[in-house]
């Protein structure tokens, strides 16, 4: 969608997105104060028209917008709406649902297998701070589960001596960008740890399947950080017009594996990216931009 095109839609969504005010305070109350659940969830919203779901992206039709101008609001309150060049070709509302081609692969578009417990691009020096989900269509027997393990749930199961750990031991952080796909666990030099910010209450970045450990006490804790981290998820099984918003500084995310009937009945997901920093980015990059390409450094 250009530029132009995509603010007209964002200023009709912040006036007429169709959140109620009680969500609206929802909302601002979690970006401001947070949750110990690090996610808050608006159940039934409204969504307008849903069509069959597509097979493919190519075969996108929907013509109503109500969907996407209540998730861009949403996104608006938390931050500026971004997207990335690799997520959907640079689009900033993602429309997610099965994809035959995709059955094992590790996105957002596979269905049989399960997606591992994740903060979103943690290997990007411009990360997103919130990830918002609107169900437009559950999968028909109901199996997909949104798992949510929030960083304040897993400290309260490590040691100090193990927050120290994460707080000081950098690992490698791989990227999944490639130039044809994802998924290609290419090494960018990206040397981060995995708790950051203020040490009383730190932030998160996680992602086992893109992290290299520089040894095997390091290899060890990060098996059994993804092992606390599931044990203390909590799942959401979102149905028609829920929207999940995730602080994705503060959680890491997963989601099961389910079935796919290819008949237009099938689970679709819109998603958005929220970041509250646009402006130093801006400044650090010299350029102004909704969509960014890989950046590794400010």
């Amino acid at each position: 969608m250009p530029t132009r095109e995509f603010d007209q839609l964002l200023s009709a969504s912040i006036r007429h997105g169709g959140l109620s005010q009680a969500q609206i305070a929802d909302i601002l109350d979690f970006k401001l104060f947070g949750n110990a659940k690090g996610f808050v969830l608006l159940e039934d919203t409204e969504i307008g028209e849903i069509p069959p779901t597509p097979a493919s992206r190519t075969d996108l039709n929907k013509v109503d917008d109500r969907s996407e101008r209540l998730l861009l609001q949403a996104t608006a309150l938390l931050g500026e709406p971004i997207g990335y060049v690799q997520e959907s070709g640079g689009c900033i509302v993602n429309n997610f649902f099965p994809q035959q081609t995709q059955s094992r692969a590790a996105t957002s578009d596979s269905f049989d297998t399960e997606l591992d417990l994740h903060t979103e691009n943690a290997f990007h020096a411009i990360q997103p701070d919130y990830l918002l989900l609107l169900c437009l269509r559950q999968d028909p027997a109901a199996e997909a589960v949104t798992y949510i393990a929030s960083a304040e749930r897993i400290l309260e199961r490590l040691s100090y001596e193990d927050q120290v750990f994460f707080l000081n031991e950098p690992y490698n952080f791989l990227s999944d960008y490639g130039h044809s796909e994802k998924n290609q666990r290419i090494d960018i030099n990206k040397h981060q740890t995995v708790l950051y910010g203020d040490p009383d209450a730190p932030f998160l970045r996680f992602d086992p399947q893109f992290m290299v450990a520089y040894s095997d006490r390091a290899q060890r804790a990060l098996d059994r950080l993804r092992a606390v981290a599931w044990e203390v998820v909590e799942p959401v099984r979102l149905t028609r017009g829920d929207l999940l918003v995730i602080d994705n500084r503060r959680t890491a995310h997963a989601r099961s594996p389910f079935t796919a009937r290819f008949d237009g009945s099938d689970r679709w997901m819109q998603r958005t990216f929220a970041s509250c920093n646009l402006r130093f980015y801006t400044e650090k990059l010299g350029k102004q931009s909704r969509i960014f390409e890989l950046v590794t450094e400010l």
